[in-house]
């Protein structure tokens, strides 16, 4: 097959596509806005984590319990004497939460008996949950540390209360326990190939076809698929410097991210950066495949976007399978577009090093995928019905 006419078309496509601020929109903004999500989406967490190392809890009867009271202060707990209803003052949101110590504290907890404090909350505000499970944990680890100095006095030792102990033992480096926490990225990075060549694929079919500009490049001498192949290509370029500007930002955001703060350790080599470009191009090739065969059914360009927003979920459904129930990655699903490129970028960010033939098999099955919905849309461009009709 002679490709100068599908250099041609892609040549022109290119120069309508980057004349186009539409495609060049959906290419460009979709990279920059992802990594800008996640700077700000980690730095909140890391606020987060800062505000639970010191918690100011509006307390009742703070006198009752002088002793716990000091333990809790050296553990970053600070306390603010209320007088109003302490129900109330929750449901109206004027406190996180309450900390009410009954008259009767001192007594029962001089007898060795349980000492019972009540901790006013509301478990439908998400914003201070994380507050308030860290108090109970603190009096909790109080309480029991208390009920080991009891058994100490009586000659008794605390390890009687313990039958079985775990000890935890972690296999997992930290980079990847950072990789299972940033899975997000992985998943973004995979979004960008379906989004970023979006807007060029849909312009070059149902946008010509609902302009009628479909109609005078086709009666050109030139077979359909060098038509298809360069709109094809065309479209595949944005998808990867899509990906290529998604990957680099992403990564150049967590740098300036402060991960220590929350224990996590995360590097990225060059090595790593190529293994994942060579798991996710292929997926750009594939994406724009299914966004041309899509886009040649429908009618104008507004039609095209509803009937590709349903593609948006192949990305999607392995990060959020991912999430829910952990992955372990089998051969066969190197198989399975998309699924198969999720694994292997979260083996490459997590430092591992998948095997060659890995991302051979993943990469072909994406191009296959892409080299029959071209052939489709090849012999859909010959059909008078579907291109005419309006």
């Amino acid at each position: 097959m002679n490709f100068a006419a599908a250099g041609t078309v892609f040549k022109k496509e290119l120069t309508d596509g980057i004349r186009d601020r539409r495609a060049v929109m959906t290419a460009m903004v979709f990279p920059i806005l992802g990594p800008a999500m996640i700077y700000f989406m980690f730095n909140a967490l890391i606020d987060l984590r800062k505000d639970l190392e010191e918690i100011e809890v509006a307390v009742i009867g703070r006198e009752h319990a002088p002793a716990m009271i000091d333990w809790l202060t050296q553990h970053n707990v600070t306390f603010k004497d209320v007088t109003e209803d302490p129900k109330q003052a929750v449901r109206d949101k004027i406190h996180d939460m309450v900390l009410v110590i009954p008259a009767g504290f001192q007594h029962r907890f001089a007898q060795s008996r349980s000492a019972v404090v009540e901790l006013v909350n509301d478990g439908s505000r998400t914003d201070a949950r994380n507050a308030v499970g860290q108090i109970r944990n603190l009096i909790t680890s109080y309480g029991r540390q208390i009920g080991a100095f009891r058994l100490v006095s009586r000659g008794v030792s605390p390890e009687i209360t313990q039958a079985v102990i775990v000890q935890n033992i972690e296999v997992a480096s930290k980079q990847q326990i950072a990789a299972r926490i940033l899975n997000v990225i992985p998943m973004y990075i995979v979004l960008a190939a379906f989004v970023c060549g979006m807007g060029l694929a849909v312009d070059s079919t149902a946008g010509e076809r609902e302009r009628a500009t479909l109609e005078a490049l086709l009666i050109n001498p030139v077979r359909r698929t060098q038509i298809v192949i360069g709109k094809w290509l065309a479209a595949s370029l944005f998808a990867a410097v899509g990906i290529l500007l998604t990957l680099f930002l992403c990564f150049f955001t967590l740098k300036k991210v402060p991960l220590e703060e929350i224990g996590l350790s995360f590097t990225l080599g060059w090595g790593q950066i190529v293994g994942m470009l060579a798991a996710v191009f292929p997926l750009a090739f594939m994406a724009t495949g299914l966004q041309l065969l899509l886009g040649i059914f429908a009618k104008s360009f507004k039609d095209a976007q509803s009937y590709i927003g349903v593609l948006v979920l192949i990305p999607v459904l392995p990060g959020i399978i991912g999430t829910l129930y952990p992955i372990q990655g089998k051969a066969w699903m190197n198989l399975v577009p998309a699924l198969g490129q999720h694994i292997l970028l979260m083996d490459v960010v997590g430092g591992k090093a998948p095997a060659i033939w890995n991302f051979v098999v993943s990469g072909i099955t994406a191009l296959l995928v892409a080299l029959v919905c071209v052939k489709l849309t090849a012999y859909l461009f010959r059909r008078e019905r579907i291109i005419f009709s309006r």
